[in-house]
């Protein structure tokens, strides 16, 4: 397979480059996540998933580096428990053409191999069939179903629970 995207930690000097992106495809990702839409929230984003338990990686296109998405790993926990949370969201005009799958199955491939992670989870909101079918083709299963699971834009909201398990590590 050849590669169509590559994967960067998100760092301040992406601000004004993520920033427009967010802006341009605000009506399309707000329904379903609340990220950061302004400096001072985009350096508080920053500030969070610059430690050990949470990080966040740009999705960019190999042909042009064009900004496709942000795939998050959050709250990451080592111990006996080895889980973390998957984030994940595309900007208009590259859904749908496997970059975020793409980016997905890196990510589970570096939790997995690199962090040593047992378990990935991704919490989906039921009617968000794109985000659903993503999960699904990364080779998350549904686990189950969260009611008033998540706070979005002030509104307590259902999930539906995706999970992925390395049986590779003990």
């Amino acid at each position: 397979m050849n590669p169509k995207i590559y994967l960067v930690k998100l760092r301040s000097s992406n601000e004004k480059e993520y920033l427009k992106s967010v802006h341009a495809s605000l009506k399309s990702i707000e329904p379903w996540i609340q990220i950061p839409t302004t400096k001072k929230s985009f350096a508080k984003f920053l500030k969070e998933v610059s430690n050990s338990s949470d990080k966040a990686y740009l999705v960019r296109r190999l042909s042009d580096d064009a900004l496709v998405g942000v795939i998050e790993i959050r709250d990451i926990f080592m111990g006996i428990f080895k889980c973390g949370y998957l984030i994940y969201y595309s900007f208009d005009g590259f859904r749908g053409q496997g970059y975020m799958k793409e980016g997905l199955k890196l990510i589970i491939s570096k939790a997995f191999k690199k962090m040593q992670l047992h378990r990935l989870e991704a919490n989906i909101q039921p009617t968000n069939e794109g985000s659903k079918g993503l999960a699904k083709t990364a080779g998350l299963l549904y686990e189950g179903y969260s009611p008033k699971f998540l706070k979005i834009n002030g509104e307590w909201r259902d999930h539906e629970r995706w999970a992925i398990i390395n049986d590779k590590i003990s």
